[in-house]
């Protein structure tokens, strides 16, 4: 990022023209149509422009690897399927199942399909409604 004064410097008697370029860059056929319709540049524009061109892309991979350093790093693992608000919703549903007397693995099968995830997603969910107190449950209406 040094040198970024320098670069800003030698480039900006173009930054208006580039700005129109940019402005009518939504779409390849407008900036197509942009460029044929403006002034033909000085041979030396063209090659200072197509200079400018082709410089471009490395320095915004340079400017977008600098940027990308100070990020922290991915959680990674795979993502949760299921929001905590489901979780709890699937634990007050098999709560209910088992309170009308249908066995934990048989409402838990029966919520897994509900939800179209796995046994052992809703088996997870289930294993941590200790962490919740017992005023988080949704209300009944």
């Amino acid at each position: 990022m040094k040198k970024a004064p320098a670069v800003v410097e030698k480039w900006k008697r173009y930054y208006g023209l580039f700005q129109q370029v940019w402005n009518h860059a939504h779409n390849r056929d407008e900036l197509t149509a942009f460029l044929i319709r403006g002034p033909d540049p000085s041979p030396e524009e063209m090659e200072t422009v197509i200079t400018l061109i082709r410089t471009v892309p490395y320095l915004l991979r340079r400017s977008f690897q600098d940027a990308t350093q100070s990020l922290p790093p991915s959680p990674g693992g795979r993502p949760r399927e299921l929001s905590p608000e489901q979780r709890k919703e699937i634990c007050f549903q098999i709560g209910q199942l088992y309170g009308q007397g249908v066995e934990v693995r048989d409402a838990q099968k029966r919520i897994a399909r509900r939800y179209g995830v796995s046994l052992r997603t809703i088996q997870r969910a289930w294993q941590e409604r200790g962490k919740w107190n017992s005023n988080s449950y949704p209300k009944e209406t």
